[in-house]
């Protein structure tokens, strides 16, 4: 690799990374905004964003159960149940942070065209208010597995730095296509498509254990697939992930935090007339 180019990603890393530091309260509190703004006006409020993943976690539930045996094997359902809402709760963060942070310089162009504030603190606020969400889920998960009979294991405690670890992924993507779409607008249209292509590529509602060994090998370098797998090793399994696959693990998110603060730098300087 040119060590000049690696050199200037490194660069544009730090920068972005101070800006978000200089940042992390307007960061924190848009983010929380957001979260209010989004479901202002209605009767439940808040409580949609649980309901709505619960919804589509049931309906998953539903078309799947006919793969883990008869309806009646309550003890499978109650482990394919964990099994689902381990790659289901943090694959919508990642949809979201996808779908939504996509779109976060988009819908702050008035901000963007009048204030001094780096383009980078608005994809910030989108991925934390998955950040957010992802909490609530892992509270949620934790309940449900101790509720379907799993014991509580002393690995759980890892599972946050497995989520700040797929939350950085998620922020280097979501950096990547939200400068990406300024320039390019008919990416918002591919995602919805793109991303239902990614959902069946990542193992969520199967085990890829049970994949062809090349479809195996090629779930396996799919980057959400490393987070989850993790997550269901400490969460169901009670063990602790090797060496190498923390290393992937960082490896991916970095790589993703790399590219997508170069992304940035390297189109910041038309950025705002493109909007």
């Amino acid at each position: 690799m040119d060590p000049t180019l690696g050199g200037e990603r490194g660069l544009a890393l730090a920068v972005v990374s101070r800006e978000l530091w200089r940042n992390r309260a307007y960061v924190g509190g848009g983010a929380l905004r957001e979260l209010r703004r989004r479901y202002a006006g209605t009767g439940m409020g808040l409580a949609w964003h649980v309901i709505l993943p619960l919804v589509q976690v049931v309906v998953y539930l539903v078309v799947f159960s006919a793969l883990i045996g008869s309806p009646r094997d309550g003890r499978a359902m109650s482990g394919y149940v964990v099994f689902l809402c381990s790659g289901l709760l943090p694959w919508f963060v990642l949809a979201e942070c996808v779908g939504r942070g996509s779109l976060s310089l988009l819908a702050n162009e008035s901000y963007l065209k009048k204030l001094p504030i780096p383009e980078s603190v608005f994809v910030a606020q989108s991925v934390t208010t998955a950040g957010y969400t992802l909490v609530v889920y892992v509270v949620a998960l934790l309940v449900l597995a101790v509720a379907n009979g799993l014991p509580v294991r002393a690995s759980w405690v890892l599972i946050p730095p497995v989520l700040l670890l797929f939350l950085a992924m998620c922020l280097g993507i979501t950096l990547t296509l939200a400068t990406l779409t300024v320039f390019f607008r008919d990416i918002a249209q591919v995602l919805p498509l793109f991303l239902q292509i990614w959902f069946w590529l990542t193992p969520i509602v199967y085990d890829p254990s049970a994949l062809w060994p090349w479809t195996e090998r090629l779930v396996a370098y799919n980057p959400p697939s490393a987070y989850i797998m993790s997550i269901r090793q400490l969460l169901i399994d009670g063990s602790v992930p090797g060496p190498g696959a923390w290393g992937w693990m960082a490896g991916l998110a970095l790589a993703a935090c790399a590219l997508g603060t170069s992304v940035l730098r390297a189109l910041q300087s038309d950025l705002r007339d493109a909007l």
